[in-house]
């Protein structure tokens, strides 16, 4: 059960399984994006404003824009999480909402900041939130663990000027599994999908992502999943090392549409 504080944030605990985790036992990225999604939405969900509460009042959903999340260690399976949440006070067309993760006894794993829209799932068009009854918590007294920074993840051109030994390739291709009750690929897939090229050595090694900012910038949605033929469904993944050792990576359709930006340290 998740408790309303009252400086305005929300705070859940879970106890971590084994696929909550990697080959380290430690906390994969995805599962963080999982976890805590499913706490904001149980906090809108206090307010009238839940997944459930859009999706039958008006066919809309929160859809993430960008992510961008700090790790200073790494809980294992079997450990206790602590999921503490808050919008920002200011409620617009893009909206902002914090996270702090800690185990039990207070020790500090991370901290992130989102932007979100709402999204007709229908008409696949970005909803104001003035035009569904969105509420927040009359007092937010916390203040914000991480700021978004402004502008491009990364310069347009760096993928076309880095040398090619420093350029990784894959492709995927989407499958049911990768979709969600949003009828796109989940927002975390796509943070899975970063991970998993990067070297191999990265993991190996037992290295851990310390930064994640990834920015949402094209769905891949369902329907376009089931009118396409196979030859058009791949999603082709890049991934630039650069001279300070920080990875960017993007995800590209067949057409060089842009589905997502990523950085990752």
């Amino acid at each position: 059960m998740g408790m309303q504080n009252e400086d305005g944030s929300y705070s859940e605990t879970r106890r971590l399984v084994a696929h909550d985790v990697d080959v380290n036992n430690k906390l994969k990225i995805s599962a963080v994006f999982s976890h805590i999604q499913e706490t904001a939405n149980s906090q809108c969900t206090c307010f009238g404003c839940g997944w459930n509460e859009l999706m039958t009042n008006y066919r809309v959903c929160y859809v993430l824009s960008r992510m961008r999340f700090r790790m200073e260690r790494y809980p294992g399976a079997g450990d206790e999480l602590t999921i503490t949440t808050w919008p920002d006070k200011n409620l617009k067309a893009v909206f902002t909402r914090y996270f702090c993760l800690d185990s039990e006894d207070g020790l500090h794993y991370g901290s992130g900041v989102s932007q979100w829209v709402l999204f007709h799932v229908d008409k696949r068009t970005v909803v104001r939130p003035s035009e569904c009854e969105i509420r927040f918590p009359e007092v937010i007294l916390r203040q914000a663990p991480l700021t978004m920074p402004k502008g491009n993840l990364y310069p347009e051109d760096l993928f076309a000027a880095a040398s090619a030994d420093r350029i990784r390739r894959a492709e995927r291709l989407p499958a049911y599994s990768d979709f969600d009750y949003n009828r796109h690929v989940n927002n975390a897939r796509y943070a899975e999908w970063a991970a998993d090229v990067l070297p191999v050595d990265f993991f190996a090694k037992n290295k851990q992502i310390s930064l994640i900012d990834i920015k949402y910038k094209h769905e891949i949605s369902y329907e376009w999943f089931l009118t396409r033929p196979e030859t058009e469904r791949a999603v082709t993944l890049e991934c630039a090392e650069t001279e300070t050792g920080e990875y960017c990576i993007r995800a590209a359709l067949k057409d060089g549409t842009e589905c997502i930006q990523c950085i990752i340290q």
